[in-house]
């Protein structure tokens, strides 16, 4: 297995020598995705502790890449780890003004058939955040893997919800596959026992 446990990215410097260098020139891009809320005990029930204890594990998460010199992160814009971790950028973007959010839907209206309460979040993270764009106009097939993939191209590593023992071979675990094959850091948390893990960077 390609899997280890590991307690903080610092991984980023270890996988990447050449971090030292890239912080100063470029900025560094976390991709940002996970199960849908239909894979969660709690489903959509946000109110659900464990529900909490997923959210906090993935700003404690983001925070760690924000120290490790991560300021950009994306996300599909999806109802469940999308918005959640959106949410979570936004309050830290609130004291940290070099910090971005890029919200890549798959289509225009795909918060249409969405309940008020969610529609009125999607809009909220839309407004609040830095850059929004979709990856087709309409509902389309394959439009959900194509932005899952275009915020990886866009990435220097990936911040997963993800149980590989869930995989059905979904838009998530397509991704997940897509991810590991352009050698992507991926962190890992367990949706159920909350573990991180984070994968090896193939080498060529």
């Amino acid at each position: 297995s390609d899997w280890r446990y590991c307690h903080s990215p610092v991984f980023l410097r270890k996988r990447h020598p050449e971090m030292g260098d890239v912080k100063m020139g470029k900025r560094l891009c976390c991709a940002v995705l996970g199960h849908s809320p239909m894979r969660f005990a709690w489903g959509f029930d946000e109110e659900d502790e464990r529900c909490h204890a997923l959210k906090l594990e993935i700003m404690q998460q983001i925070m760690f890449l924000r120290q490790q010199g991560v300021s950009q992160f994306m996300v599909v814009c999806d109802p469940g780890v999308g918005l959640y971790a959106a949410e979570a950028v936004n309050v830290l973007r609130q004291d940290d003004p070099e910090l971005m959010l890029f919200c890549v839907a798959p289509y225009e209206e795909q918060a249409t058939k969405w309940t008020p309460e969610l529609r009125e979040r999607y809009f909220d993270m839309l407004i609040q955040c830095t850059h929004m764009t979709a990856v087709s106009l309409q509902k389309r097939t394959g439009a959900q893997l194509d932005a899952y993939q275009s915020i990886i191209d866009q990435s220097d590593v990936v911040l997963a919800v993800y149980d590989p023992a869930s995989a059905r071979g979904d838009d998530v675990d397509q991704a997940m596959s897509y991810a590991r094959d352009k050698r992507r850091p991926v962190i890992a948390i367990h949706p159920d026992t909350l573990a991180v893990q984070v994968s090896e960077v193939r080498s060529d």
